[in-house]
């Protein structure tokens, strides 16, 4: 049987993460694995019955991991099938959160993913091939992880090794969002956080980071082997942002966003602080799910500035192409900023603060980068870039090339494999490189 490989991801589409699941699943397939990714439910939500969010969610995917021109992608997009729910004592869910002790939601999260019944196609694809290596990202998808090794254990197949990327300290990004447990119904202590996401990493047989701090921490709580990956983005997002024509902008700025917490008070910030001290022509652009979103959380500010407010779009490329810079408010988040790295392969010049370089091995002033954390110089700033209209001399391509680039994302998963003695079908030198 051929050499394969499954990529477990949280269905999130047109997220940071999903960018990272697009980019593991094209290496595999880059390095010949007959690749699989499972798109694995973990909160009820994620329940097979919300038709609509699954086709969506997978529509979402497939655009991500197959739209590449070369075509080198999974050879299977499939989701677990769950129904259930998490209700207080109205759910087996909550009995087993009792049974062990009222415990996170990290863990109640991993055993939600670990009740999901692998689909049909999935369980073809692992009896036809020989499963090697599976790639998992944040701890609660352990728990899928544990239900297809069971699989291959019931057919007497040798157990594939497992890679986490942790995508943050979830125990951090829990406790410090007040994300509250879905039983308890208020946040989870930090030590019991802590607790749960460090059993659950133990499953693995090597941990990857996307940052270095990230690396750090579980290098001291976790004993084992540990690599910084860092990020990138989606194959198909890097070829069409690199390749991007040039053309006299219709916007001075772009602000992208997602709807999530971090960008909600980011750009009321921005608008509130910052847009008012602008000239009255400059030309911003919001783009994504938040422009519709600060409808409802501050209606005042978008009756003011509905004419910057673009809403979701189907190309970021596209508004990428027509603006001259890009803008990061960021004033609360997590993690790395994806948005930072599209910027940087879009070759345009970014304001940001420095909490939007978080996790980045970014120096301000690198790339065509600006840091500004003040209201009053942020929008100095951006009034002297419009002022200057700065020629892109490729600083900030050239940056991402160095460190945020396919191939040199790749090029860190080949050193993970070779720390598990994992040989590619394909070796790297050999295969596409990204």
């Amino acid at each position: 049987m051929s050499d394969s490989a499954l990529v477990v991801a949280s269905p999130w589409p047109r997220t940071g993460s999903t960018n990272l699941f697009a980019a593991q699943a094209r290496y595999l397939a880059t390095r010949g694995f007959h690749t699989a990714m499972l798109l694995a439910p973990h909160l009820p939500i994620h329940r097979s019955r919300n038709a609509a969010f699954w086709r969506d969610t997978l529509a979402a995917v497939e655009r991500d991991c197959r739209s590449h021109p070369d075509d080198v992608g999974p050879d299977l997009i499939t989701a677990g099938l769950t129904d259930q729910r998490l209700r207080r004592w109205r759910s087996a869910g909550f009995y087993r959160w009792l049974a062990h002790g009222r415990d996170s939601q990290l863990a109640v999260m991993a055993r939600y993913a670990r009740a999901a019944t692998l689909p049909p196609e999935l369980m073809a694809f692992l009896d036809s091939h020989d499963l090697r290596l599976i790639i998992a990202s944040h701890c609660f998808q352990m728990g899928t992880v544990e239900t297809v090794l069971h699989h291959l254990a019931r057919r007497g197949r040798p157990r594939a090794r497992v890679v986490l990327e942790t995508q943050d300290v979830q125990a951090e990004l829990y406790a410090v969002g007040k994300i509250n447990n879905s039983f308890r119904g208020e946040p989870d202590a930090r030590e019991v956080l802590t607790r749960d996401e460090l059993r659950l990493v133990a499953g693995a047989d090597a941990l990857t980071h996307v940052t270095a701090h990230d690396l750090d921490y579980f290098r001291a709580h976790a004993p084992g082997r540990h690599h910084l990956t860092l990020a990138t983005l989606a194959p198909t997002t890097e070829h069409r942002l690199l390749t991007l024509p040039e053309e006299p902008p219709l916007f001075d700025f772009l602000y992208v966003g997602n709807v999530n917490p971090g960008n909600e008070i980011s750009l009321t910030w921005f608008l509130d602080e910052v847009a008012p001290r602008l000239a009255p022509d400059i030309r911003v652009a919001i783009v994504g799910p938040i422009a519709s979103r600060l409808r409802t959380i501050r209606p005042d500010l978008h009756a003011r500035w509905w004419l910057w407010c673009l809403g979701d779009v189907d190309d970021i490329a596209d508004v990428y192409r027509r603006s001259a810079a890009v803008i990061l408010p960021t004033r609360f988040g997590t993690g790395i900023s994806i948005k930072t790295i599209e910027a940087l392969a879009a070759d345009r010049p970014v304001i940001a603060t420095s909490l939007a370089l978080r996790g980045l091995p970014i120096e301000p002033g690198r790339g065509g980068v600006a840091v500004v954390d003040d209201a009053a110089g942020f929008a100095d700033a951006m009034e002297e870039m419009r002022r200057q209209r700065s020629t892109r001399a490729g600083s900030a391509r050239a940056l991402y090339g160095e460190l945020f680039s396919n191939a040199r994302y790749f090029a860190r998963w080949d050193a993970v494999l070779a720390d598990l003695g994992i040989s590619p079908p394909t070796p790297a030198s050999a295969g596409t490189p990204g």
